[in-house]
This record gives structure tokens, sequence and C-alpha cells, in this order.
């Protein structure tokens, strides 16, 4: 099922739309004119519906519902399209056959967990940055959308074909890991009995900073004492660093998250490359020095001014150090796209960092996914489990509260450029009401059915499935064939929210046709059929929550 019945209707009418180009003659332009076919809002109108008669009006100099009564007179009918009609101002509107759509039940459970994967981009080897939280603390609610949303992308481009994979990229160098680092020796000092020292304004002064303190001196005794605060700070600022990203990656696990790739940004600036992008970008005429720093020539390439990629300290800027890391995974490391996955507060370094792509002439090679920040409703539970930070709410709290599934599934309901309201009430309850509750005991439901079934010695091989002709089953198989549509549009819009609604408007679809329909009864016929279409929609979910990252549960 490569192909999708979307695909095919599109092929259909494209076929339709030559052949009236041969027969009545119309211009060769007619011929270059994408059809394009969609899901009318109105199931009253089909089940898919076209304008291509508008589009090829002002070409052919005809009336658009003229062009649409031609293409329609060539579109054949039979498997898989019951019926054509056009409709004003110029709509093709096409009908599946009911016997075609009954079919598809076992073709879906014949294909099980190929259902909905093709292979468009097999041979693109793509990079996912994504979560790359602020590595001088603990994995915050701040960080948490971007994890599961990251995530899933890479799933739904795996799901496609392509070679992804995924990276988090540790930010461990620069001015605010200066600042850590004394802020560590500060408090190592504290608890050596060394009075007279304060935490500058500017530093850490949450909790967790004496506790990494408080392990160097535990671990490491007083061997540090002697050195002067710069010193300490050296050290002190990898060795906690090292320690807390260990704590990110135990998070990231916990929510269902691997990465291949844990990327320093020390190693980059140690390996030169950093020096070879910059050769690169001067050779190129897209730097200057002046004022003894480098900078990049922003405004000649659009920008309003122009951008510091090296201090004149030497130092280079995060800005800089970054266009070498983009550099290096699309010229280096050879993917094919970079995708990163960014949150609000970085409009401004993406905008730079566009321009500095297209110095490069890597522009299109990479892509950026913006996500507003998640707002906490009933926060005030969540700061009473977050004591120990005194400042903010650790991800491990919301997942010890609420489970993984439900923050992957709650913090995926939303378009990424809209602020997500996160309903932690909402998320504890095991009810109808919470939406991940309510599709994954569709799943288990029909894990139940199928028990059920066995027991009985009722198997869905072979099934008839032409004796699936009610409205509730027929609908519940068009719904499991949107499917792999959005799963191919997806991976276009980067729009992977879908799929959760996409999850509640099946899960909801089953459970009405669980209400109505019996599938194991006294019709053994029948209820065989009926258990072959609740396996494919079973299938389905299984498939759509596989992306999401959510589990899919026999039993609850």
């Amino acid at each position: 099922m490569s192909v999708t019945t979307a695909e095919n209707i599109q092929g259909i009418v494209t076929a339709a739309v030559l052949r009236a180009a041969d027969e009545l003659g119309w211009d060769e332009a007619a011929r270059t004119v994408a059809v394009e076919v969609e899901h009318p809002s109105d199931p009253a109108h089909g089940d898919y519906a076209t304008n291509i008669a508008m589009k090829l009006t002002r070409t052919l100099r005809k009336p658009p519902l003229e062009i649409a009564e031609a293409v329609k007179e060539r579109i054949v009918t039979g498997d898989p399209i019951a019926s054509v009609e056009v409709a004003k101002p110029g709509f093709v509107n096409l009908r599946l056959a009911d016997t075609w759509l009954a079919r598809q039940a076992d073709a879906i459970v014949t294909v099980g967990e190929r259902y909905g994967r093709n292979d468009r981009l097999e041979g693109r080897k793509i990079q996912v940055e994504y979560i790359s939280a602020n590595p001088t603390g603990p994995m915050t609610v701040a960080n948490a959308r971007g994890g599961p949303l990251g995530d899933a992308l890479a799933n739904v481009l795996a799901f496609q074909g392509a070679d992804v994979s995924r990276e988090y990229y540790i930010n461990d160098t620069g001015t605010q890991v200066e600042v850590f680092g004394r802020t560590l020796a500060i408090r190592y000092r504290q608890l050596g009995g060394e009075g007279g020292l304060t935490v500058p304004e500017a530093g850490y002064a949450a909790e967790y900073v004496v506790d990494l303190s408080r392990r160097i001196r535990e671990e490491d005794g007083g061997r540090y004492d002697g050195m002067s605060i710069e010193e300490q700070a050296q050290i002190f600022a990898p060795k906690a660093i090292a320690w807390l990203i260990d704590g990110h990656r135990a998070t990231a696990e916990r929510l269902g998250i691997h990465f291949e790739h844990w990327y320093t940004e020390t190693s980059l600036v140690a390996s030169g490359y950093f020096a070879e992008t910059l050769e690169a970008l001067r050779d190129a005429g897209h730097v200057e020095d002046r004022d003894g720093a480098v900078w990049l020539r922003s405004r000649e390439l659009g920008e309003d001014i122009d951008s510091v990629i090296v201090r004149s300290n030497g130092i280079p800027t995060y800005f800089g150090v970054d266009i070498a890391y983009h550099r290096e995974a699309l010229v280096s490391r050879g993917f094919d796209r970079k995708l990163d996955i960014w949150g609000a507060n970085t409009h401004g370094h993406m905008r730079r960092m566009r321009t500095a792509m297209a110095s490069l002439g890597l522009a299109d090679r990479w892509e950026v996914v913006i996500y507003q920040f998640v707002r906490f409703l009933h926060e005030g539970v969540l700061v009473k489990m977050a004591k120990r930070t005194g400042q903010f709410l650790l991800l491990d709290d919301v997942i010890d509260a609420v489970g993984a599934d439900a923050v992957r599934y709650f913090l995926l309901q939303s378009s990424a450029d809209r602020t997500l309201d996160f309903d932690f009430e909402l998320a504890v309850q095991q009810s109808n009401e919470n939406p991940v509750y309510y599709v994954q005991y569709a799943h288990a439901r029909i894990a139940s059915i199928r028990r059920a079934a066995a027991e009985r010695g009722l198997a869905s091989e072979g099934a008839d499935t032409a004796l699936l002709t009610a409205k509730g089953e027929l609908d519940l198989i068009r719904a499991c064939l949107r499917f792999p549509e959005l799963v191919v549009e997806i991976a276009g819009t980067k729009g992977v929210h879908r799929l959760t609604g996409y999850a509640l408007d099946l899960a909801g679809l089953f459970h009405a046709f669980y209400r109505d329909h019996k599938v194991v009864g006294d019709d053994a016929e029948r209820s065989r059929a009926r258990l072959r279409l609740v396996e494919a929609v079973q299938v389905t979910l299984r498939q759509t929550l596989g992306l999401l990252g959510v589990s899919a549960p026999e039993s609850m």
C-alpha cells in the first residue's frame, strides 16, 4: 500500500484529463496543470473532490462546468470509484465503491506493521536535532515540547524510508558555562566553610547547583581547595555538565526518546572545523574584519545589520559556532537535510542562521520548526513536586505525575506555532475525557474483542468482507485509509499534531461503532467480517500511536 487512496484517485483523474485533451484538442498547456484532490468538508459531496476544471479555465478559455463534465465523462467507474458528479462552480466529486472499501479492511490487516509505510524518502539521510536543553541545568518543562515534537517528526520521516539520525547538541562553551563554573566554585568554597562569598546576580541560585558542588566535594575531597576560583570553575563546569547531561539522557529515555548522537560544542571547536568554516565564508566574500572582530556581511545578504561571528577577543560567538555546526552536518557528515526543532525564543537566531546558510549555499537543505511554549494549567500541583529546584518545574516531575504516554500525547496536541495548554488534571484522569486514555482504550478494547473471539474459536482470516455494508462499517474503513495520506502530508508540512487529532477521531468512530454494532454475535460469517474490520482499525491505531511514540496497550 505504498500508493495512497488519494494518489490513486489523483492518477485516475489525471488520466481522464489527458484523454479529454487528446479527444477534444485541448491546448497542450492543459497537460501540464497538476491535478489535486482533497476530501470535501461535507461528506455528502463525496469522498474526494478536484478543482482541476477551474484551474484549466484560463488555459482553455472554457467554462469550468463544461471542462468538469468533459473530465467526468472520461473517468472510469468501478473499482475504486463508484460514481462521479459535477458540482458548481466546477468541482468534480468522486465517491468510492462500497465493495472496494470493504476489501480494504482485509488489505490493511494483511500488510500489518507495513501499513502506511512508504519509500518516498528512501536514500535520504536526514538529521533531526531537538531538545538540546541548556546543559547547565536539569531538563525542565521549558524544554518539554521540543522532545516529543522532534521525536515524532523523526518517526514520520523514518516511516517513509529516510535514514534518520536523532541528535542532541550540547552547548557546553561560552559565557553561560563560565558563569556556571564560577557559581559551582563559590558553592564549593561555601561548603568548605569559606565565608564572605555570594553568588553573583547573573549566577545560578537554584539548589541543584549546591547539590552538584557537594557531589564534587564528596567525590574528590578537598583536592581543589588550593586553587583559585577561576581554576576551580574551569574544572567544575565540565564535570557538572557531564552529570547533568546524564540526567538529560535519562529523562529523554523515560519519554521513549533515544538519540543516536550527543554532540558537544567543545568537540566542534577543538576539531578546527570552525576555523575551516570561517575560511569558507572568507573565500565566498561574506565576512570582513572590523573593530578587531570578524563580521558576517549580513546586510549584503538582506539583513538589517551585520552579525559578529568572532569577538574582538578572538572567541567565536554562539552564532559563529552554530554556522560551523550546521555546515559540518550538511557538508562533512553528509546529511542531505538538517531539521532543527527550536523554541519560540530563537526567532532572531533562526533569521541570522538562514542568512548564513544561504551564504554557504545550504539554505535549501536546512529547515527549522519553531514551537511555542507550554502553559501548564493547574501548575500549582506540580510546583509542590518541584521543591528541590526552587525556580522551575522539572520534566521528570511531570512524567512522574501523569506518565510518559500522557506527556507525549498532550504535548503533541496543538500545532507547533500555537501556545499549548497542558491540562494537568485532565492528563491524570482515566476517563473518556482524557484523549490519550480514550485512544488507548480503543486499541485495548479491540484486543479484548479478539481475545473473546479466539475463545469461541473465531478467526478473521478468509472472512467475507463483502458483508461490511453498514455506514458505520464503511466509515471506519474510510477513516483508516486516511492514515497513509496523513503520513505523506506531515512529512511535508511537519504538522505532526494532526496525528493526535486523527487518532482521536478514529477512536471515536470505533467506540460509536462498537456501541451500535455487535462484533462477535450469533452470525458467524458477519462476526468474522466485523472482526477483520476492527483488526484493521487496531492496526491503524497502533501505527498512529507508534508514530506519536505512545504505547498501544492490549488491556487497560
